[in-house]
């Protein structure tokens, strides 16, 4: 019996251990990763509450090494027909103030990260002639906000790099998702300087329902990109 097996980048807290547990009561087996072992343990004893199977492979998404680690050892567990690039973070401050290693960081995490992923992972997908990526993006790698230029470049690049690879894997019956949410409560904002209602912002677990959506679709369906946004829209 075939078994779904999907690897789920920045498992440790937010969305993606949200959408780990998700996948998990769909009957997913999950590879958890990010550099944070303790809080991927955490997320793994919740996918096992949830019945679900966890595997935690530690990660360091701004090392090429450590990404190729990752998929080696995904590789020992199977074969990996979803992956759902979440990890990501910000830095966000004038321009003036950006050094060069806050715009490498955020993008080597939020783009470079993606594309060795995509680029290792899809190498089974093609040969099986199945598969899916999802790329948590965010609002800004559509609309350009102040103080995030560093953030807004590398979601906007994520954004042409997943429209890419679509055209590129539709013949090889690879679908890719990009799903762009609004501000969601979440660590994210713990040491950002931003006065931000939390109370007004989204659930995780919200917009990791909304994924599984997205995933759980009928074979010969895509949703290629999905706009999550509150409401009241914008803060």
């Amino acid at each position: 019996m075939h078994k779904n097996i999907a690897l789920i980048t920045g498992a440790s807290s937010g969305i993606g251990r949200d959408i780990s547990i998700e996948l998990a009561k769909q009957g997913f087996e999950v590879i958890l990763s990010s550099r944070d072992m303790d809080k991927l343990n955490e997320t793994c004893i919740l996918v096992e509450k949830v019945g679900g199977k966890g595997h935690v492979v530690t990660a360091d998404f701004s090392d090429v090494k450590s990404i190729e680690n990752l998929y080696s050892e995904s590789l020992k567990i199977g074969f990996v027909d979803t992956v759902i690039n979440n990890a990501g973070f910000g830095k966000f401050d004038k321009i003036g103030n950006i050094s060069i290693d806050d715009w490498d960081s955020q993008i080597s995490v939020n783009l470079r990260a993606p594309f060795l992923i995509t680029k290792l992972f899809s190498k089974n997908m093609v040969k099986n002639k199945k598969g899916m990526f999802v790329y948590i993006n965010s609002v800004a790698g559509k609309k350009a906000y102040p103080y995030s230029s560093a953030y807004v470049s590398s979601k906007f690049g994520l954004l042409g790099f997943s429209r890419s690879v679509r055209e590129e894997f539709r013949q090889d019956n690879i679908k890719v998702v990009s799903v762009h949410p609004g501000a969601i409560d979440t660590g994210f904002w713990d040491h950002l300087n931003v006065d931000f209602p939390r109370e007004e912002m989204m659930s995780s677990s919200s917009i990791a329902k909304h994924v599984i959506q997205c995933i759980c679709v009928s074979e010969n369906v895509v949703v290629e990109e999905i706009d999550i946004q509150r409401t009241k829209g914008d803060f």
